[in-house]
């Protein structure tokens, strides 16, 4: 996990997303949508606040 700052001052980090997720939301009608609800809720057991996805990175706010 690599930090860096924002010009906000907040601390960002990089969270590896699961490769499960990838295999647990195929097929359903609206992929996207359940992936993101799957990265949302993983960060936020850890502490943390979903900002974006790249690629198979969640980019979060402490």
């Amino acid at each position: 996990m690599n930090s860096l700052l924002n010009s906000e001052d907040k601390e960002t980090i990089n969270v590896s997303i699961p490769y499960c997720y990838i295999w647990i939301t195929e097929g359903y009608y609206d992929r996207p949508t359940l992936f993101r609800e799957y990265v949302e809720g993983y960060v936020q057991a850890i502490g943390y606040k979903l900002i974006e996805i790249k690629g198979m990175n969640a980019i979060c706010h402490k």
